[in-house]
């Protein structure tokens, strides 16, 4: 942990927001549309992964009749849609952690490969766009995770060095991304993730309130 805490970094899907069923949802319908019988197995490994690299992986696994960037799109247009009616519910725990981030100045950031959209339209649902400093979304970079640079451009944004922030993860890839940026990275333990997964992670917590906890130890 940082000796002077002054910011946290915040992955969108799985950490912000409970999204991984709906996103699991979307593409299983997607997929359904080929005949593929898609389960949640199968989609466990791609948590965390940003969706135009997904739909390259899916359409090369399945040898789908489609170019990767066009199911990209499909799944982009689904999830905007499913945004239309209803925002992902915030996790437990997070919102606990954002307002006493605040409370003790420090800046805050979304790190993620979901794309712009679903992320600013979580912000906005939650009444959380004026807390959030920076948002790096899918896209806004030339590589997303697990490559280090989302977390690299984020602390551009926010004036400081990896050793004044921590990241906030779930995924492997989105971990693998906060480490190689040089992060602290406390990771959150789903009931569908196994603590393998997560080992690069500083520490892994099982509960957004142990990760408070922890923060308040800092």
């Amino acid at each position: 942990m940082p000796n002077k805490l002054s910011a946290l970094l915040i992955d969108h899907d799985g950490t912000l927001v409970n999204s991984e069923p709906a996103q699991f949802e979307i593409w299983q319908n997607i997929l359904a549309e080929y005949q593929i019988d898609y389960t949640f197995e199968d989609f466990i490994p791609r948590i965390g992964i940003p969706g135009n690299i997904t739909a390259e992986y899916l359409v090369a696994l399945y040898n789908l009749p489609i170019a990767p960037d066009k199911l990209a799109l499909i799944k982009e247009q689904q999830t905007d849609l499913y945004l239309q009616n209803k925002a992902f519910p915030l996790m437990p725990g997070i919102l606990e952690i954002i307002h006493w981030a605040k409370e003790q100045g420090l800046k805050l950031a979304v790190v993620s490969g979901a794309e712009r959209a679903s992320v600013l339209r979580s912000l906005q649902h939650h009444n959380l766009s004026e807390l959030i400093d920076c948002v790096v979304a899918g896209g806004d970079t030339d590589k997303n995770k697990p490559d280090p640079m989302p977390y690299l451009t984020a602390l551009q944004h926010l004036d400081l060095t990896a050793e004044q922030a921590v990241a906030l993860e779930d995924s492997a890839g989105g971990i693998q991304s906060a480490v190689d940026a040089g992060l602290c990275c406390l990771a959150i333990k789903h009931t569908f993730t196994s603590v393998a997964k997560l080992q690069q992670a500083s520490e892994i917590f099982e509960s957004h309130a142990d990760i408070l906890a922890r923060l308040k130890l800092s």
